[in-house]
């Protein structure tokens, strides 16, 4: 098989992945960087989207270290081959990756370009398929381009002949799509080679080079004879529209037109960046052209919480779902809105709203479970529509719980008990405390409370403190170590254990979720 041997890079550290790709001229020595990531989870993601042929693995990562990544990918992807970093404190590891199918290992303090070159070229003699032709130019070009999205300027006149043999015309655009299968019909991920077939294919007067930008759509430096630039958008919007015809979430996007070469790293950030971000309230358009954005809207009132939970505590459920559904309307007209504050936004009403069920004495032990899971669906949502969607549910399972079989009051023993509770939880609070100051017997204080609840005292106290654990990682104000001392618990690490038991992450990643 004619093509480059495709290298994946894992390791948690941005300067040692920087320093692996520019160690030599990949694609001269036959070898291409098809991506990176920085731990083992997010490894598995990246070969899972772009099959490389060679993984390169630090030990110690974050999240899931260099150890379990290498004995989760052979056993899922035996077919790639493994070459594992380490220091040289860490050699058990490295054996047991060696035992769990690695191929080989390099040590991180004698690392250097020759040795490198040496260990991927006897990795890649296990790949028979594999047949390298070197290509300089292509290397070239990309790096050329790595510079422009890094704002440098083209510097030397070799340089531009670089551009102008490869890009002979005026006209330069910047598209980023995706294919499906005619096939099965699923998007593929798509790779260098199926890339250049597909434009060929489709846009046959067109020229045409990979940007090496971050990301898992492919995005594509477009250069075209101004006079047929109209014949190529219009081209890409019937594609497109062939491509992502009734599928919700398209990710096609066309920057404007420009003139220069050097103007491209300008162009991804101003244009193609914006437009991954607008997506999310784009869903329905299958291409999104930068100068074809509609006019701007911006929300005319903010949205009044006070009012919203209100209409919580008085029983109109209905009330509240409509007046949610328009402030959504209002959210979707100003699509320059910043993403990751929406869905702040969305978490923070679910918060709010199980806070005030909790202070109106209804308990529903199914929404207890379940607005987890809320919390998770709207962070995952991909477009507008789909997080409103999940707070509409949210609110459909609420007003099942405010006026219907879901609703059971406590008794006003069982009220003064939880808002004792909620008022005192940061303090060390134990059963016999709160006996002694209720004059109960311990044994019975806690009998009782499993009776009106379906945990017991100290699972429903950890569930309080956790819940403003979670409030205070995302307005990210404090340290994680204060946090734990603002909510009741002495011992930090006792803290995080029971924090991820709660929610299935660890406070720091929790907040990462939230600030990355």
């Amino acid at each position: 098989m004619n093509r480059l041997c495709k290298v994946l890079i894992v390791d948690d550290e941005f300067l040692v992945r920087q320093g692996i790709k520019h160690h030599m001229n990949w694609e001269a020595e036959g070898f291409q960087i098809v991506g990176e990531a920085s731990n083992g989870e997010e490894g598995l993601e990246q070969v899972r989207m772009l099959n490389p042929d060679i993984v390169i693995t630090d030990i110690v990562m974050p999240v899931m270290d260099g150890e379990m990544f290498v004995r989760t990918l052979k056993a899922r992807h035996p077919q790639i081959e493994v070459i594992v970093l380490s220091s040289f404190s860490e050699f058990e590891y490295v054996r047991s990756t060696l035992q769990h199918g690695a191929a080989d290992y390099i040590l991180k303090p004698k690392l250097d370009t020759n040795e490198l070159l040496e260990v991927l070229q006897r990795t890649a003699g296990k790949i028979p398929e594999l047949q390298f032709e070197p290509s300089h130019d292509g290397w070239r070009l990309g790096q050329l381009m790595e510079k422009m999205l890094s704002g440098f300027t083209l510097s030397e006149d070799e340089e531009m002949d670089v551009v102008q043999e490869t890009f002979p015309h005026t006209c330069f655009r910047l598209l980023v799509f995706r294919l499906k299968d005619s096939a099965t019909k699923q998007h593929m991920h798509i790779d260098k080679e199926q890339m250049a077939s597909a434009l060929k294919k489709h846009l046959p007067d067109v020229e045409y080079a990979l940007v090496p930008a971050e990301g898992e759509l492919p995005v594509v430096l477009l250069n075209v004879d101004p006079v047929k630039d109209d014949w190529m958008v219009d081209r890409i919007k019937h594609l497109a529209v062939d491509h992502e015809a009734g599928e919700p979430g398209s990710s096609w996007a066309l920057s404007d037109s420009f003139t220069s070469f050097e103007a491209m790293g300008e162009v991804y950030r101003n244009h193609l960046v914006k437009l991954r971000e607008y997506r999310f309230y784009f869903e329905d358009r299958p291409l999104l052209v930068y100068s074809e954005l509609p006019p701007l809207h911006p929300a005319g009132y903010q949205f009044n919480v006070n009012m919203f939970l209100q209409h919580i505590k008085r029983n109109r459920t209905e009330a509240a779902r409509e007046y949610l559904q328009d402030h959504a309307k209002t959210l979707g007209r100003d699509y320059i809105a910043d993403v990751f504050g929406i869905k702040s936004f969305l978490g923070n009403l679910i918060f709010n709203v199980t806070i005030t069920l909790s202070d109106m004495d209804v308990q529903s032990s199914t929404l207890e479970e379940s607005k987890y899971t809320y919390f998770k669906n709207v962070d995952g949502s991909t477009t507008l529509r789909e997080a409103i969607d999940v707070l509409d549910s949210f609110m459909r399972e609420v007003q099942a719980c405010t006026s219907g079989e879901g609703s059971r009051r406590s008794d006003p023993n069982m009220k003064m008990l939880l808002e004792y509770m909620h008022e005192h939880f940061d303090r060390p609070l134990g059963l016999a405390d709160v006996a002694k100051h209720f004059h109960f017997n311990p044994s019975y204080l806690s009998s009782y409370f499993s009776s009106h609840k379906k945990e017991g005292f100290n699972e429903y106290l950890n569930k309080i403190r956790i819940e403003k654990a979670e409030e205070l990682l995302r307005s990210d104000d404090v340290t994680i170590s204060e946090i734990s001392s603002m909510v009741g618990y002495s011992d930090h690490s006792y803290f995080c254990k029971v924090f991820k038991k709660f929610t299935g992450l660890s406070p720091s990643r929790y907040r990462r979720k939230f600030w990355a």
